[in-house]
């Protein structure tokens, strides 16, 4: 009894670390949009650090705050599925004002 409660033991510590281990592939990209393809259903956004990521939207994708373009400030929440990140909300920040 004692060796089947040791296995147990064991390995619910080895799932608990798996699951630990597992990689986040959740994430929000904040930065502004340099191109767009309607057809593809795809932008690239390049965030402050210049860094640029291609993001695809489909049906299921929450779009707020205005018209995706070009030039426009977003933040985007994101799921890795397929290979590709795809957009699960879009918000489409407001223009800055100047002053």
């Amino acid at each position: 009894m004692r060796k089947v409660a040791a296995i147990m033991a064991i390995a619910v510590v080895c799932l608990a670390a798996v699951a630990v281990a597992a990689p986040d592939t959740n994430k929000t990209i904040i930065g502004t949009i340099t191109r767009i393809d309607n057809a593809s259903k795809s932008m690239v956004v390049k965030d402050t650090a210049g860094t640029e990521t291609t993001v695809y939207w489909n049906d299921a994708s929450k779009v707020d705050g205005g018209e995706l373009r070009e030039g426009s400030t977003v933040k985007v929440d994101t799921k890795d599925q397929d290979g590709k990140t795809f957009a699960t909300t879009i918000q489409v920040q407001a223009p800055k004002k100047p002053y």
